[in-house]
């Protein structure tokens, strides 16, 4: 992994280049990847957007609601796979979200 690109619903990105500030949400990415997640989408509104890349390559995209996260790997058309999550589950993640542009429309 190269980068992580965040981003609230609707509002711009910020990217996160260099393993140590990417490095705690990957780490709670990978903690949720060891459950047991459904195939399947979850339909979310005004969710924030997670994409890890190698470069200039989408290794994943998963979008993160407090309550939820659904991952696509890769590009368009790989199977997709939701995880109910509990408040805790993404602490730094939704830290650092907090930090960020908030939502537009939401809340």
């Amino acid at each position: 992994m190269s980068s992580v690109r965040i981003a609230n619903y609707g509002a711009p990105s910020v990217l996160l280049e260099g393993r140590a500030k990417f490095a705690p949400i990957v780490s709670e990415l990978n903690a949720l990847r060891k459950k047991p997640w459904r195939g399947g989408d979850t339909r979310q509104e005004c969710y924030s957007t997670v994409v890890v890349y190698s470069g200039k390559k989408t290794l994943a995209t998963f979008r993160v609601r407090p309550d939820s996260v659904v991952e696509r790997e890769g590009a368009r058309g790989v199977p997709v796979y939701s995880l109910a999550i509990e408040p805790g589950d993404v602490a730094q993640l939704s830290k650092l979200l907090a930090d960020i542009t908030p939502a537009k429309g939401c809340g």
